[in-house]
This record gives structure tokens, sequence and C-alpha cells, in this order.
């Protein structure tokens, strides 16, 4: 076993809540991570930071931001979680994996900083912080875990926060109603920081996020509209069929351009990427199975990401075709299939298997929810016979173990 290997379990041997089988409800607390950060000599501070949050679309924001600022010149430290094939892919430079050596030497610091207090990503995130600074990072942007208020990450000086989206989610932590959740988002707000928020929010959201500037004094800025491409003079529109990535592009796009004295250039040189330098892992992302079937994955797990996800699936797809689908055991299945059935029928040659959510202990019983959506239930990850073409989605979990199956993306 390396040694990055053997660090990385003794990592794991704290608590992982992300894999947590138990209610998390009021677990979360912001003083084990200042402590820790506080005994490592406060990295997080050391580099320049964005700061995002959001139900939906925030890692896609990440990444844009991040391809911004490193194709602009900075050294870029990206943090997001989850990750689909490697715990690597949390902890990037450049778009590439962190050095083996820089994790070695953070993962020693955190492991003897730790007093046994913190959960397991309150030293991931102290981890990312710590090689982001051994590094020589320019830039960093971090995205948060879960909700905002008291996630792990909240212990920045960020240049520029932004909440991209709030939909229902996760109720056992962040409770059930809109305003409430958005009350946790809207915790990554602070006075040091440009306040950002997605163009499209409900009324009780906006008031929250817009209370919680006024509190820290800020203006909040709105960005991310299609509505205001006169005010990006971009060579061409961004080219992606799906509107909320565009809008996610574009939220990126008008962060970076606020950002433009600390970060010269980096909005420009966003817009100037050619479109497959965009391309996201897991995020409509389409690959093949050895035999050549190809299948389309992306991580769209909400009722208003996923009909958008579906319907350009169907555009492009070639029957018999199949959706392959997993939920966490905290997502309303029933009001998901509601949604989806709204939006019309689903065609006569498109079936769908429901199936573990990878191998996570709180995925929901295929059995027991998919009866909601007229699927099939499966047992294990697999992809069955028969079916043309395929959809994996509704679980980055699921999307994680299928990947792996399927060859990288064809020219």
């Amino acid at each position: 076993m390396s040694e990055l290997d053997r660090l990385w379990q003794d990592l794991c041997a704290r608590t992982d809540y992300e894999k947590c089988a138990k209610p998390r409800a009021a677990r979360f607390r912001l003083d084990t991570i200042r402590g820790l950060c506080a005994r490592l000599g406060n990295p997080q501070w050391a580099v320049p930071a964005v700061h995002v949050a959001g139900s939906k679309g925030k890692g896609t924001v990440c990444h844009y931001l991040a391809r911004g600022l490193q194709a602009s010149g900075q050294k870029v430290g990206l943090y997001t979680s989850p990750h689909l094939s490697t715990w690597r892919e949390r902890i990037m430079i450049d778009g590439e994996f962190a050095a083996e050596e820089h994790l070695i030497s953070g993962m020693r610091q955190v492991l003897e900083a730790s007093d046994g207090s913190e959960t397991f990503f309150d030293l991931l995130t102290a981890l990312a912080f710590v090689v982001f600074r051994e590094a020589g990072c320019t830039a960093q942007v971090i995205e948060t875990g879960l909700g905002g208020r008291f996630d792990s990450t909240n212990v920045l000086q960020a240049l520029a926060a932004v909440v991209v989206t709030v939909e229902r989610e996760h109720s056992d932590v962040l409770g059930h109603d809109l305003a409430g959740i958005a009350v946790e988002k809207a915790g990554i707000f602070h006075g040091h920081a440009q306040l950002w928020a997605g163009p499209h929010l409900a009324p009780e959201v906006k008031a929250v996020l817009q209370q919680r500037a006024q509190e820290v004094g800020q203006e909040l800025r709105r960005g991310g509209s299609e509505q205001d491409m006169s005010q990006r003079p971009l060579t061409a529109p961004m080219q992606h069929p799906l509107r909320h990535v565009r809008e996610d592009f574009y939220l990126a796009v008008d962060v970076l351009r606020s950002l433009n004295h600390t970060f010269p250039g980096s909005a420009q040189a966003l817009q100037s990427l050619p479109t497959q330098a965009l391309v996201l892992p897991g995020r409509l992302e389409l690959r093949h199975l050895p035999d050549g079937r190809p299948v389309l994955f992306d991580v769209a797990h909400t009722e208003v990401s996923l009909p958008p996800v579906l319907q350009a699936f169907r555009a492009q797809a070639t029957a018999p075709s199949a959706v392959l689908f997993a939920l966490r055991d905290d997502k309303d299945a029933a009001a998901l299939a509601k949604a989806l059935a709204e939006h019309g029928p689903r065609p006569k040659e498109e079936s769908w298997f429901l199936m573990p959510a990878g191998d996570h202990p709180r995925s929901a019983d295929p059995d027991t929810i998919a009866p909601y959506f007229d699927a099939e239930a499966l047992p294990e990850v697999a992809f069955p016979e028969g079916p043309r073409c395929f959809l994996v989605t509704g679980s980055t979990y699921l999307v994680g173990a299928l990947r792996p199956l399927t060859d990288e993306p064809r020219p």
C-alpha cells in the first residue's frame, strides 16, 4: 500500500457524513473546522477564493470559474464533492489531480493537527486548503458540500460568494421549506465578499438572500440570465442544449468579470474557450459502451434539472432506449415522478430501470420507488441488454458507478 493510500485510509476512518446511515440534523457546526484550520495556520485564507453554494448547478459553476481562471494564467485549486470515480477528483489543480507530494504532506499535517472531533468533511476540506497553499495556487474555487451556513467550507474570506439555485433537498438537515433552505445557503454570504445569486429563484428565496445581503452590508448581484447577453461581449453565445447549463456558464462569466481587478482577463478567457474545453464529467456527457452503444451521463437529480436532461436525451436517442435511474433515500420520489409526468408521457420505446445509487448506504430501495416511475427494479448496478442507447441520471453515485464501464468520449 502506498503512503498516499495509507493516509487516505486514516482519513476515511473518521465519520463520513456523506455516507452516514443515521439522521444528520444538528450534526453540523463550524467550531471543529475553525479549530483545525487555526492549528494549521489558517490555510483557507492563504489563497484568494470564490465560494459557491446551491441546490443544483454549483459544481458546474465551479468548474467554469476554474477553467476561466486557469485560461487567464492563474494557478487554480478546485475543491468539489462528491466525486465520480476517485476521491482525488475533489482536489484538483489546473484541471489535474493535485500532486501526490502535496496530498501526502497535507494529510500528515491535517491528521497531526486533528483533535478527533472533526468530521470526515472537515478533514478533507482542511486538506484542500493546505494543498492549495502548499502548491502555490493563486486562486481557489470552493464548492460547499451541503447547505452553506454550517458547511465545513464556510470558514473562507472569499472575494465572491455565489448561490446558484435553491430547491427542496436534504430536508433532514436543511428543512422542508424553500425559505428555510435559502437561509442555510445564504450562510456563505459575508461582508467581505461580493454576493451573487443565480437567475431563477423563487420570490421567498430572493427575499431571504436579499435580507442576508443587507445584514452584512453588501449588494446582492444577479447573474447568469441569457437575457443579459448585451452585457457580455461574447464572440458567440455559449453552445449547450440545456438552458440551465448555459446560465451556469454565464453566471461564472458575470462573477469573473466583477473580479477583473483581482483576476484580470478571466471572464474573457472563459468566453474564448472552445466548446470541447467546456465539457464536464457527468454533465450531459456522451460516452460509449465497448460494443459501441452510446451512454449519456448527467448527475441531474431535481424536479427542475431532470426534465430538460430527459428532453435532450430523447432528442437524440435511438429506440429502444433506456433510462437508468437511482435516488438517495432523502429524495421525495413521489414528488419527483409527479413533476416528470407533468412534462408529458415518455416515448413508448423508452424503458426505465431503477437500481441502487452505486454503493451508497443511503440509496433509495429500487423496489420501493420503481412503481412511482413505472420502472423495473434491478438489484445491482448494471447496463441491461436490449436497449440501443442509455441515459444514466438521478444520482451522482450511480453515474460514478457506471461511467468506468464506458469508453472515453469519441471525437
